[in-house]
C-alpha cells in the first residue's frame, strides 16, 4: 500500500483528472444529454471495462522493468513530472480558448453504445501514456513492492473513474438543457484541471527528498 499522503495525493489527482473534458467525458455527456441516463451510463460501463484491461498491462509490465532498472525508473518519473506540467498547461489554455467539448451523438444500440464507450477509452493512447507517467509518482520502492503499490493506485483510480462518470451520466441526464447553454462549467473544470496538475508538478519537484523517495 503506497503510503497515507502520497495515496491521498494521487487521489486528490485522479479526480481532478476525471473532472477534465476528454474522449471519455464528451461521450458521457453527450449520451446523458440526448439520450437519458442508461445510455450514458453504458458508456461509462464501457470505459471502465476497457480499463480493467489497461490495469495489468501497465502495472505488471511497468513494475518488472523498473524492478531491474532504477535508473529508468527515475527517468520515468521526471518525464511524468514534465507530462503533468503540459497537462495542466493545455488544460489551462483550453479553458481561455473557451472550446466547446461537447458533440452531438446518434442512436445507437445499448451494446452499441458499451462498445463504443469501451473503444474509444482503449484504443485513446492518451491513456497508457498518462498511467505510464502518473502512476510511478506516487510509488516508493522502500515500502513495499513497486507492482502492488501500482496496483492499488491503478484500481483506484478506475473505480473512482466510474463513480465519478456515473454521476455525470446522471446530471447530465438530468440538466441536458442546463448543461448545453452554460459551457462556462467546462471551461472551469480546464481552469481547476490545469491549476492541480502543475501544483502536483511543482510538489514532485520541489517537496519530494533526492532519488524520488517521498
Amino acid at each position: 500500500m503506497p503510503s497515507l499522503h502520497l495515496f491521498a495525493l494521487y487521489i486528490t489527482a485522479s479526480l481532478a483528472l476525471n473532472l477534465t473534458p476528454g474522449p471519455d467525458m464528451a461521450l458521457t455527456l453527450t449520451r446523458g444529454m440526448t439520450q437519458g441516463f442508461k445510455a450514458a451510463w453504458l458508456s461509462v460501463i464501457g470505459t471502465f471495462a476497457a480499463g480493467i484491461l489497461q490495469i495489468p498491462l501497465v502495472v505488471f509490465g511497468l513494475a518488472g522493468i523498473f524492478q531491474e532498472s532504477p535508473m529508468l525508473f527515475e527517468l520515468v518519473k521526471i518525464v511524468g513530472v514534465l507530462y503533468l506540467v503540459y497537462l495542466g498547461l493545455r488544460a489551462l489554455r483550453r479553458s481561455i480558448q473557451g472550446k466547446e467539448t461537447i458533440a452531438t451523438a446518434g442512436t445507437d444500440s445499448d451494446r452499441g453504445v458499451f462498445w463504443q464507450g469501451f473503444f474509444t477509452n482503449l484504443l485513446n493512447p492518451k491513456v497508457f501514456i498518462f498511467l505510464v507517467a502518473f502512476l510511478p509518482q506516487f510509488v516508493d520502492p522502500d515500502i513495499g513492492p513497486i507492482w502492488q503499490q501500482m496496483l492499488v493506485l491503478a484500481v483506484s483510480s478506475k473505480v473512482l473513474g466510474l463513480l465519478n462518470g456515473t454521476c455525470f451520466a446522471y446530471g447530465a441526464s438530468r440538466i441536458r438543457v442546463w448543461l448545453s447553454r452554460n459551457l462556462w462549467f467546462l471551461r472551469l473544470q480546464d481552469s481547476l484541471l490545469g491549476i492541480a496538475m502543475l501544483g502536483i508538478a511543482g510538489y514532485l519537484v520541489f517537496n519530494r527528498a533526492p532519488g524520488g523517495r517521498g
